[in-house]
C-alpha cells in the first residue's frame, strides 16, 4: 500500500509540474512579438523570402498613411533580382496578407486598384517595365531604370472607389497609405541589353 501511495504521489507532483511548465512556456510565448508574415519573390531559378520590418507590420492594426508611405521608401534589406526580356516575376504571400488581399506597386504607381486576394501570382517583368515607362510618360520623367515593387497588404478599410474619387493628391495619399496593413519592398534591374 505504501508503494502504490507514494507513486501516486510522485505521478501527481510530476502532473503539476508539466502543467506548470505548461503554463510557463504559454506566458513567456505570449510575451514575445509575433513575427511578420513572409513575401516570397522568384525570378527563374532565384528566390528571396522576407518579413516585414517590425516597423512596417501592423499585427491587424493600420500603419498609418506617414509610416506606410515611409516603409514603401525604405531601402533596408531590399531584396533585387536582374531580369531579362521574358523573364515572370513572382510573388507568393502568407495566407493572411491575401485574407483582405494585397497591392502592387511600381515605382510608386499602383498597378491594380483591386487588391490580389490570392497566395500567389505571376507577373511578366516586360508588362512591369512597361508600366513604369507609362508612368513617367504621363509625368513627363525620364524612365527609372531599376524598378521599385512594393507589396502592401491591405486593411479593412480599403476601397478603391473611394481612394480613386479622391479630390487631391494629399487625400487620395491619406486614404491609400491610410488603409496599409504590412509592406515588403524588392526591386528589379533589366540585364543590360534587356
Amino acid at each position: 500500500m505504501t508503494a502504490i501511495s507514494t507513486n501516486r504521489g510522485r505521478r501527481a507532483f510530476r502532473t503539476t509540474f508539466a502543467l506548470g511548465a505548461v503554463s510557463l512556456g504559454l506566458v513567456a510565448l505570449s510575451a514575445c512579438e509575433k513575427p511578420s508574415p513572409n513575401a516570397h519573390f522568384t525570378l527563374n531559378s532565384d528566390t528571396e523570402s522576407r518579413e516585414a520590418p517590425d516597423d512596417c507590420y501592423g499585427h491587424g492594426d493600420a500603419l498609418g498613411a506617414e509610416r506606410a508611405r515611409s516603409c514603401t521608401e525604405s531601402t533596408d534589406d531590399v531584396p533585387r533580382f536582374t531580369t531579362r526580356a521574358g523573364d515572370t516575376f513572382r510573388v507568393g504571400v502568407d495566407p493572411r496578407i491575401a485574407d483582405n488581399g494585397w497591392l502592387l506597386f511600381v515605382n510608386g504607381l499602383l498597378y491594380d486598384t483591386e487588391p490580389f486576394t490570392t497566395t500567389y501570382h505571376s507577373f511578366p517583368s516586360d508588362d512591369l517595365y512597361r508600366a513604369a515607362e507609362q508612368q513617367a510618360n504621363q509625368s513627363q520623367q525620364p524612365a527609372a531604370e531599376t524598378l521599385r515593387l512594393n507589396i502592401v497588404e491591405v486593411s479593412d478599410d480599403y476601397d478603391a472607389d473611394e481612394i480613386l474619387n479622391s479630390q487631391t493628391q494629399e487625400e487620395y495619399e491619406s486614404k491609400m497609405f491610410g488603409a496599409v496593413d504590412g509592406v515588403w519592398n524588392v526591386e528589379l534591374e533589366p540585364h543590360e541589353g534587356h
